[in-house]
């Protein structure tokens, strides 16, 4: 079984967070994902985790299934404007994950910088794919501070909109 998956479950067991677990049909984007999305309980908060290239560094990006993000917004957090997507490649060699189910925690790299949008934070639960195309998982989106607070990566918050960008140290009080 995948070493994410397995990592992320021992590592949800040790914060003592709850979680469920689904499986379904193999999903490699939001898009496909969407058609059974409203089976069981995947009406809530869908992940979608992207991860950008630059400068020879990585960066995770969480945000919501069908919110759009644009790089360009990360350019001076990221020292450049010359920011694309990380290819499958890069992604198996520094997350151990495939692009459409990469996690948004707990992959066996500490050095990539993880950003997390605070729009998450409004919802009741969490769904994220946990490195495997046929597996979700559901949090209370509560739990998810504790997560980020938990990992050895640098977090970021971000407040994303069509007129404004905002980053954040800590979770801003919602």
């Amino acid at each position: 079984m995948n070493t994410n998956y397995n990592n992320i479950k021992s590592f949800l067991g040790k914060l003592s967070i709850n979680f469920d677990e689904i499986e379904h049909k193999e999903s490699h984007s939001c898009g496909e994902s969407k058609s059974f999305r409203d089976a069981q309980w995947l009406s809530w908060l869908w992940s979608k985790n992207i991860v950008f290239h630059c400068k020879w560094n990585y960066y995770l990006v969480t945000t919501h299934w069908d919110k759009n993000i644009k790089a360009r917004n990360f350019k001076h957090e990221f020292g450049s404007k010359d920011i694309r997507f990380a290819n499958q490649e890069e992604i198996n060699s520094n997350l151990n994950a495939i692009i459409g189910s990469i996690p948004p925690f707990w992959f066996d790299n500490s050095t990539i910088p993880v950003f997390v949008d605070v729009e998450i934070f409004e919802s009741k639960y969490f769904i994220f794919n946990p490195s495997v195309a046929t597996k979700s998982i559901r949090i209370k989106t509560e739990d998810l501070k504790k997560i980020y607070e938990s990992m050895k990566n640098h977090v970021k918050y971000f407040r994303h909109s069509e007129e404004e960008f905002e980053l954040f140290e800590e979770l801003p009080c919602q």
